[in-house]
């Protein structure tokens, strides 16, 4: 068994959730509904200065966005951290995190897309379990049954996921056959790449990494899929998991071109490691509540794609 990482508390009614703001600035965005949803499912929050704090297109300084985020981290009244949202703006704290406060205090914190900055660098440098989901900005933009379905069983369930539930629209396609075991790491291409040839870059032996992206050309997609690639991040790999790539084209084949479907089959075929592509967690409304650094298991035959979590991604009380 892969050695376990340090887990923040399961959540029960009452707990608190701290918001923090990472990276780019709120720019008054009305973050009521989802405010309002965390409190009707029986959390209470606290909210970072951050949120209402800017300096050019981020949420105040670097300075002020990592002390906000250890300050709520030691904070004994904080239970969990929702990040506000993405943008920009993570990598610019990572040199000023406490990374042994975070160790020492662990808690669940939640975010995606930017924010797998910060997954990448606690999840290694702390060694802390993170969640890859929903944040309050799309918690407040009319999320799926589905995001609030596998959202509120994250925060609250001490048991792992087990067999992936996947909604009913999704068909996820096995793109290479095999079965994987590892601990479950990743994010946002975009960031990954960003992060290659630093401090904090992913490493991902023996893991199966996830990948997710937005807004990028094939043609991008390939050039970051090859940086990964040659650092060695995609030769060391047991598995290989293909979310959203929202607004990522072309999607139709046509003369000249890739497609963004092509390119991601080349790198499954490559890394000859067995690989989902479709699965539901990216940027979209509908986004699975996807825990990182846990065990966990890819089979795919002729007749089966199936995805498992087999580690509990937080501690009971």
């Amino acid at each position: 068994m892969i050695n376990p990482r340090h887990k923040g508390k399961v959540l029960q009614s009452g707990s608190c959730i701290g918001i923090v703001a990472p990276a780019s600035a709120c720019e008054n965005f009305d973050y009521t509904a989802g405010i309002k949803l965390l409190h009707e499912w029986g959390y209470t929050t606290k909210l970072s200065t951050t949120l209402t704090a800017n300096e050019g297109y981020l949420a105040g300084s670097d300075k002020l966005r990592a002390d906000e985020l250890n300050k709520f981290f030691a904070d004994k009244e904080v239970d969990a951290i929702l990040c506000f949202g993405g943008g920009y703006g993570c990598t610019r704290i990572l040199d000023y995190l406490d990374y042994q406060l975070i160790r020492q205090n662990p808690k669940l914190l939640v975010g995606f897309s930017d924010v797998t900055a910060l997954h990448t660098a606690i999840g290694q440098k702390s060694r802390l379990v993170t969640i890859h989901g929903p944040m309050l900005k799309s918690l407040s933009q009319n999320p799926t049954k589905y995001t609030i379905a596998s959202f509120c069983r994250g925060l609250c369930s001490s048991l792992p996921i087990g067999a992936f539930p996947i909604p009913k629209k999704y068909k996820m396609q096995g793109f290479y056959p095999g079965n994987a075991f590892g601990r479950l790491i990743g994010g946002n291409l975009s960031v990954i790449a960003a992060m290659c040839g630093t401090p904090y870059e992913l490493k991902g032996d023996n893991s199966i990494l996830f990948l997710e992206d937005v807004g990028e050309e094939a043609y991008a997609i390939d050039r970051m899929l090859q940086q990964l690639w040659q650092n060695g991040l995609l030769k060391n790999i047991k598995g290989l998991i293909f979310g959203q790539f929202t607004h990522c084209t072309p999607t139709k084949q046509s003369k000249y071109e890739f497609t963004v479907k092509e390119v991601l089959m080349q790198y499954a075929r490559l890394a000859k490691v067995p690989t989902i592509y479709g699965f539901p967690a990216g940027h979209e409304k509908t986004n699975a509540f996807l825990p990182l650094g846990v065990n966990a298991k890819i089979n795919i035959n002729d007749e089966h794609v199936e995805f498992f979590i087999s580690e509990a991604h937080c501690k009971i009380r």
